[in-house]
Protein backbone atom coordinates (compact mmCIF):
# COMPACT_ATOMS: atom_id res chain seq x y z
CA UNK A 1 0.00 0.00 0.00
CA UNK A 2 1.31 3.42 -0.91
CA UNK A 3 2.00 5.29 2.33
CA UNK A 4 1.24 8.71 0.85
CA UNK A 5 -2.19 7.57 -0.34
CA UNK A 6 -2.93 5.96 3.00
CA UNK A 7 -1.92 9.08 4.95
CA UNK A 8 -4.03 11.28 2.68
CA UNK A 9 -6.98 8.93 3.18
CA UNK A 10 -6.50 8.96 6.97
CA UNK A 11 -6.57 12.76 7.10
CA UNK A 12 -9.69 13.08 4.92
CA UNK A 13 -11.83 10.17 6.10
CA UNK A 14 -14.83 10.64 8.39
CA UNK A 15 -14.17 9.42 11.92
CA UNK A 16 -17.25 7.50 13.15
CA UNK A 17 -16.87 8.61 16.77
CA UNK A 18 -16.74 12.27 15.78
CA UNK A 19 -19.73 11.97 13.45
CA UNK A 20 -21.80 10.15 16.10
CA UNK A 21 -20.97 12.75 18.77
CA UNK A 22 -21.90 15.60 16.41
CA UNK A 23 -25.14 13.82 15.54
CA UNK A 24 -26.16 13.03 19.11
CA UNK A 25 -25.25 16.44 20.53
CA UNK A 26 -26.11 18.80 17.66
CA UNK A 27 -28.07 16.78 15.11
CA UNK A 28 -25.21 17.32 12.66
CA UNK A 29 -24.41 14.36 10.41
CA UNK A 30 -25.17 15.19 6.79
CA UNK A 31 -22.98 18.31 6.82
CA UNK A 32 -19.98 16.29 7.97
CA UNK A 33 -20.48 13.96 5.02
CA UNK A 34 -20.56 16.77 2.41
CA UNK A 35 -24.38 16.91 2.15
CA UNK A 36 -25.08 20.46 3.34
CA UNK A 37 -28.41 20.69 1.50
CA UNK A 38 -29.76 17.65 3.31
CA UNK A 39 -28.45 19.02 6.62
CA UNK A 40 -30.37 22.28 6.12
CA UNK A 41 -33.51 20.34 5.17
CA UNK A 42 -33.03 18.14 8.24
CA UNK A 43 -32.99 21.22 10.49
CA UNK A 44 -35.85 23.02 8.69
CA UNK A 45 -38.16 20.01 9.05
CA UNK A 46 -37.13 19.63 12.71
CA UNK A 47 -35.60 16.24 11.88
CA UNK A 48 -38.80 15.20 10.12
CA UNK A 49 -40.67 15.60 13.40
CA UNK A 50 -38.66 12.74 14.86
CA UNK A 51 -39.15 10.19 12.09
CA UNK A 52 -36.07 11.29 10.13
CA UNK A 53 -34.09 11.18 13.37
CA UNK A 54 -35.04 7.54 13.98
CA UNK A 55 -34.15 6.55 10.42
CA UNK A 56 -30.81 8.34 10.68
CA UNK A 57 -29.92 6.41 13.83
CA UNK A 58 -29.97 3.21 11.78
CA UNK A 59 -28.42 4.54 8.55
CA UNK A 60 -25.56 6.66 9.89
CA UNK A 61 -22.93 3.89 10.04
CA UNK A 62 -23.61 2.94 6.42
CA UNK A 63 -23.41 6.58 5.33
CA UNK A 64 -20.04 6.98 7.07
CA UNK A 65 -18.68 3.85 5.37
CA UNK A 66 -19.98 5.01 1.96
CA UNK A 67 -18.38 8.44 2.44
CA UNK A 68 -15.07 6.83 3.38
CA UNK A 69 -15.23 4.59 0.28
CA UNK A 70 -15.68 7.72 -1.85
CA UNK A 71 -12.68 9.38 -0.19
CA UNK A 72 -10.56 6.24 -0.67
CA UNK A 73 -11.43 6.18 -4.39
CA UNK A 74 -10.58 9.89 -4.71
CA UNK A 75 -7.10 9.39 -3.25
CA UNK A 76 -6.51 6.43 -5.57
CA UNK A 77 -6.81 3.36 -3.35
CA UNK A 78 -7.77 0.20 -5.25
CA UNK A 79 -10.37 -2.36 -4.17
CA UNK A 80 -7.83 -4.60 -2.43
CA UNK A 81 -6.51 -1.69 -0.37
CA UNK A 82 -10.06 -0.59 0.45
CA UNK A 83 -10.99 -4.08 1.64
CA UNK A 84 -7.89 -4.16 3.87
CA UNK A 85 -9.22 -0.96 5.48
CA UNK A 86 -12.62 -2.60 6.03
CA UNK A 87 -14.48 -0.52 3.45
CA UNK A 88 -16.03 -3.51 1.66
Amino acid sequence: MNTDKFMLYETRKAKPTTIWLLFLLLGWSYGSLDKIGLQILYYVTLAGCGFWLLVRLFTLNGAIKEYNRKIAAQVGLDNQEMSSLGLF
